[in-house]
């Protein structure tokens, strides 16, 4: 089976590369040929990994639409392939794959990486892209062979819109490995990691850590990220003017840095508006770390399997969670961590969701039948 991606695997564009990556490496190890075409990486990047065989496009005219007059003709070059899938809309190279597909009668999948909750349509360029979905982009999601989400919530979401082809939900992977890196101080440390852009709601942790005071004077808030320029600075602001002194910005890591950044915390918390998933907690369960989510995304097992808390988003519930894990035992913060990373190894691991991706293009290709309940018809 030969399977071609568009997308990016460049370090800096955070869960959809990471995410992508996975994926594609864990097809791989079960035997398909599975490649990527994206655009050369960005001042300063670097690929997730080099086990995965990436074809370079010509760079794009622009960013906004990242349209490139060339990259039709670059990926029909490639040779053929039995499906092709692209990762995110709005943008040409979803375009220009599905025209490939089209042309070459083969079938495609879309995964709109949670660019379709209205939320994200609302949060910018707006008539810009109901405008697209009417011209272009529902059309080409309707003619797809399936729409891959990674939870229900974002397909209700397609099913709003007028998405009428088959959707399958199968969640993001992460890679299960051991992690040297460990804790080196009893200090109860809360950490973000992530994107920073305002619907990630950081300063929702910012106001918690005010809000609690005493409560909070022993412990210390990390934010791990990069990202709006303008958005960073209003956070940091916020802190001098709380007058917090056990807040610190780390900026942009990867690598070892990033790992023991990750490794000194002792809850790791997403307060944002919404997320398909949401990779971050992801980065904690595996290494044994008690997460925080919003409702906003789709963390329930965070609570039913007794791994951390999984709240309403507002500012009050946001920092009673943290309120509860401050006050939480550490010989039970320690069993929480331990049900977290035994959720990670079950559902998320690569394998798993590789395996789940590979049943996905054998129903759509009518080949060995599989187990196909993650597949949703209209």
């Amino acid at each position: 089976m030969r399977i071609l991606h568009s997308g990016t695997l460049d370090v800096k564009a955070g869960g959809p590369a990471m995410s992508t990556y996975y994926t594609l490496r864990g097809l791989k190890q079960l035997g398909v040929e599975a490649e990527i075409i994206m655009y050369p990486l960005s001042s300063g990047g670097r690929l997730r990994g080099r086990d995965v065989e990436v074809h370079y496009a010509t760079a794009p005219w622009e960013h906004k639409l990242a349209y490139s007059p060339r990259l039709k003709t670059e990926i029909a070059a490639l040779g053929d392939y039995d499906l092709y899938h692209a990762q995110g809309v709005w943008q040409f190279p979803t375009y220009a794959l599905a025209d490939v597909a089209r042309k070459r009668r083969k079938p495609y999948l879309i995964t709109p990486r949670g660019m379709l909750y209205p939320q994200d349509i609302r949060k910018s360029s707006k008539f810009f892209k109901m405008l697209s979905l009417k011209w272009r982009l529902l059309d080409d999601l309707n003619r797809a062979a399936c729409i891959h989400v990674t939870c229900r919530k974002e397909m209700e979401y397609c099913r709003d819109l007028g998405v009428t082809a088959p959707i399958a939900i199968i969640p993001n992977p992460v890679e299960i490995k051991e992690y040297t890196e460990c804790k080196k101080d009893g200090i109860f440390r809360l950490g973000y990691l992530g994107r920073l852009s305002p619907r990630k709601n950081v300063e929702a942790l910012i106001y918690a850590f005010a809000e609690l005071g005493g409560k909070a004077k022993e412990a210390e808030l990390l934010i791990i990220g990069g990202g709006d320029a303008g958005y960073e600075a209003f956070l940091k602001a916020e802190v001098a003017r709380l007058a917090l002194r056990n807040v610190r910005f780390t900026g942009f890591l990867s690598g070892k840095e990033k790992d023991e950044a990750i490794a000194s915390l002792t809850v790791l918390a997403m307060p944002s508006e919404f997320e398909n998933q949401g990779n971050a907690v992801l980065e904690g369960l595996i290494r044994g770390i008690p997460c925080i989510a919003t409702k906003g995304a789709p963390w329930e097992e965070l609570a039913t399997h007794c791994c951390g808390w999984w709240t309403d988003y507002s500012q009050a519930a946001i920092t009673e969670a943290i309120s509860a894990a401050l006050q939480t035992p550490v010989e039970e913060l320690a069993r929480m961590g331990q049900r977290g990373r035994q959720l990670a190894e079950s559902n998320y691991a690569v394998e798993v969701v590789a395996g789940k991706m590979l049943a996905l293009y054998n129903c759509l290709l009518k080949r060995t039948p599989a187990d196909t309940s993650f597949i949703f018809e209209k």
